[in-house]
């Protein structure tokens, strides 16, 4: 009968055929690790073993172990182990193994009652429950999207588990006389496996990002739109390129650079070559003078590998830098003279020097200006690939992890008040604590893989990496161009946290690629994205803080919403705002499903009751959008770019219900004072009373100096009627009429704008 031994104050040992080490990590986090085959260290995802104090001791006695927020208990003939509440109601049971060979390397997981599960990553569906997941992490082209493994596992229930084993593994359900069983298998080492409780799903994200690091705040341009390119035909197409975005006046805060590629001309002398091309870049420093001087972020793309005529490779081999396996030929396969990939060695990122070597190369770049890094490719070595820190059977997930250290510590040596802007095309567990956003690689265009990218970036989110996007308009060219399928796509990426338009023939990725009804259209939501930075940024510090995603899954917020469980064709926008992406070629109406609470059509104000399904117009120009009743959506001017300080003027959008409010969060945007406490929170808040409205603005918490001066506030308030008046606290009556000064207020069709100056204020409106 195995029995709980304690080892120490928060260490104990289930005493059975083969023993389980047990660790409460913290309150909320229990660790209990089973041996496999052999113990490989290089298989784990961080090597974290010290944690802050417990505030109550741990109780335990020879069956079971408590804490504040979590209980485990052994029980049950055959034995096994229950993971519970902290009401002790018991949300699975894992099986103890009964025999003492080590060679088994899986976990069965029984549930308790219905569950439902997302994160693991990108790839596979959108709930968990009863699918498998291969964990490896590949990049196939033409398929929805490359597969991240992340073994981050979130139920309904309220819990979360991650298994920190790098190696190749599967997760599978099943059931078995009404018990629904998971299956988590490993290749290599030992697994450990995080018990992670919370206060629900959302709390349950947060005790994860606890576990595996939050995400820095993001520089405040990155949240703009982004424009990639590929290969230009002369610098003087180069040089238009984002003189076009300022003429025309559609919003833009960077231009990214791909390689060269052969012949094909692109930043550039190639992959594996960290040096400008001569031709299309003739002076580095003045084409990064130029974009800087019209306020626009350059970012250069790489792969993690060196070729032989690259100028870096002598040295790099010299110092045992590189792996001994190289990308095959593939010419004879692709029927192409050469190809770029064709004997490309792999940087051997394990090894500490060989990271501090390859950042040390990119100081040019840096010193030149460079102000972020596009880092393709990265799905690790094959399983037969040795590193110097393991196999590439334990390291292959691992892989793109310890590039993006480089980049993170590189970034803090050279440009330490500066926040890192990493996009990668693989990724892992943990990711987002280097500042590491991710996108679905080369993907096609089509409806149909559009349609597919929703549920990708959802999942993302829930594994705890917020910053995601797509190429927008597909990759690959594998339909003829089309203005309806790159729009449709472009309304989606002005509501992804990365918005980026990028393809193989990039200049089909552009605005104007269309004509002017469409590039219209893109104007409109390039607009609608700039002014929802100030809530779009405030998402980013929640992402900051809870470790919630800035795309939320329904089911995030609605988790005992049946109808949520498997909704994979819309989400929120933090919490107020309802996306609901048109995926279908030629739809002019598009059905929606509002969770429960009232919901506000945001282009006509229709009012619509959840929970429940409703079907609306969906013209070219419009993406079903929808806010939440008891929202307040900070809304800022259009704007050309985001350099410079935050919003002067600020609309607060407001849909009354019993209390709306919301918590603004400002930083300088650009370096990292705020971890140091330099950034500042204003609430504001909007309460019904019978034929009345209390609407507040607060005064700004922390430091101050972040906060234009001369920022000025607005309620934009949905009202059918006007009031017949409107008291300021302490000022007496508010003049009526738009022209009425800095503090006045009137009624326009279906709102009622509230002008309160620059705060703290408060009114308080009568009908």
């Amino acid at each position: 009968m195995a029995r709980l031994v304690r080892e120490g104050d928060r260490a104990f040992t289930i005493d059975t055929a083969r023993p389980i080490a047990v660790e409460v990590c913290a309150a909320n986090i229990v660790r209990f690790r089973v041996a496999g085959k052999a113990e490989s260290a290089a298989a784990s995802y961080f090597d974290r073993r010290t944690w802050p104090a417990v505030s109550n001791p741990v109780v335990c006695d020879a069956s079971s172990l408590g804490t504040d927020e979590l209980a485990l208990r052994l029980h049950g003939e055959p034995q096994h182990l229950e993971l519970c509440n902290p009401q002790n109601v018991a949300w699975l049971r894992v099986e103890l193994p009964v025999g003492s060979d080590g060679a088994n390397n899986r976990i069965r997981l029984h549930l308790e009652g219905e569950q439902h599960f997302y994160g693991m990553g990108q790839g596979g569906s959108f709930d968990r429950l009863a699918t498998g997941r291969r964990l490896w992490n590949c990049h196939v082209n033409h398929a929805d999207g490359s597969d991240i493994a992340i073994p981050l596992l979130v139920s309904t229930a309220g819990y979360a588990l991650f298994f920190d084993n790098s190696s190749l593994a599967r997760l599978e359900a099943g059931d078995s006389d009404s018990t629904t069983w998971l299956d988590y298998a490993w290749e290599e080492g030992a697994v450990d496996v995080y018990f992670l409780a919370g206060d629900g799903m959302r709390g349950a994200l947060e005790t994860a990002a606890d576990l595996l690091g939050r995400a820095p705040m993001p520089p405040r341009w990155s949240l703009g739109y982004l424009q990639s390119t590929r290969h230009f035909e002369s610098a003087d197409e180069l040089s238009r390129l984002p003189a076009t975005f300022r003429d025309k006046r559609l919003p833009c805060d960077a231009i990214f650079l791909l390689s060269s590629y052969g012949k094909a001309i692109g930043w550039n002398q190639g992959v594996g070559s960290l040096d400008w091309d001569p031709g299309l870049v003739p002076d580095s420093e003045a084409l990064l003078a130029a974009l800087r001087a019209q306020q626009f972020h350059a970012i250069t793309h790489e792969y993690p590998v060196l070729r032989r005529d690259s100028p870096l490779y002598a040295e790099a081999a010299a110092n045992g830098f590189l792996l001994d396996f190289a990308y095959p030929d593939t010419a004879e396969k692709n029927r192409t003279p050469t190809t770029y990939m064709t004997g490309q060695r792999f940087i051997d990122f394990s090894q500490p020097a060989a990271r501090t070597w390859w950042w040390a190369q990119h100081r040019d770049l840096v010193r030149a200006g460079v102000d972020g890094w596009w880092l393709d490719g990265g799905e690790g070595p094959p399983a037969e690939a040795m590193l110097a820190g393991g196999t590439g059977a334990t390291l292959h997930n691992r892989y793109d992890l310890l590039r993006y250290g480089a980049f993170a510590d590189g970034e803090t040596q050279d440009r330490a008040d500066s926040r890192p802007f990493l996009l990668c095309r693989s990724g892992g567990a943990g990711m987002q604590r280097f500042g590491a956003g991710t996108w679905t690689g080369d993907i096609d265009n089509t409806f149909a893989t559009l349609e597919a990218q929703i549920a990708l970036g959802l999942n993302v989110g829930m594994s705890g990496v917020p910053y995601w996007g797509t190429d927008i308009g597909g990759y690959y060219p594998t339909t003829p161009a089309s203005g309806e399928l790159f729009v449709r796509w472009f309304q989606f990426g002005a509501f992804c946290p990365l918005f980026r338009a990028h393809g193989r023939v990039w200049r089909e990725r552009l605005p104007w690629a269309y004509g002017d009804e469409i590039e219209a259209i893109c104007r409109r939501y390039l607009e609608l994205r700039y002014r929802l930075v100030p809530y779009t940024y405030t998402l980013a510090w929640q992402a900051h803080q809870r470790g919630l995603p800035l795309m939320r899954a329904l089911v995030l917020n609605h988790p005992s919403d049946p109808r949520t469980w498997q909704m994979r064709s819309e989400y929120l926008w933090g919490d107020d705002i309802l996306v609901a992406p048109v995926t279908r070629e030629g739809a002019t109406h598009w059905p929606v499903y509002l969770p429960e609470g009232r919901w506000y059509d945001f282009w006509t104000h229709e009012v619509h009751e959840g929970p429940g399904g409703i079907t609306v117009e969906s013209p070219l120009e419009r993406l079903p959008l929808f806010v939440r009743a008891g929202s307040i959506v900070p809304m800022g001017p259009v704007v050309q770019h985001l350099s410079g300080p935050s919003a002067h003027e600020m609309t607060l959008l407001t849909y009354p219900a019993a209390a709306a409010s919301f918590t603004l969060y400002d930083d300088d945007g650009v370096t990292n004072a705020y971890r140091r406490g330099e950034h500042a929170l204003t609430d504001f808040e909007c309460v019904s009373a019978p034929s009345a409205l209390q609407c507040r603005i607060g005064a700004s918490r922390g430091a101050a100096k972040v906060v234009p001066s001369e920022r000025t506030y607005t309620f934009q308030i949905h009202a059918a009627v006007a009031p017949r008046r409107a008291r300021l606290r302490g000022d007496g009556l508010l003049p009526q009429g738009r022209d009425g000064g800095p503090q006045s207020w009137w009624h326009d069709d279906a709102f009622l704008f509230v002008r309160l100056g620059r705060g703290p204020a408060e009114v308080v409106l009568e009908w």
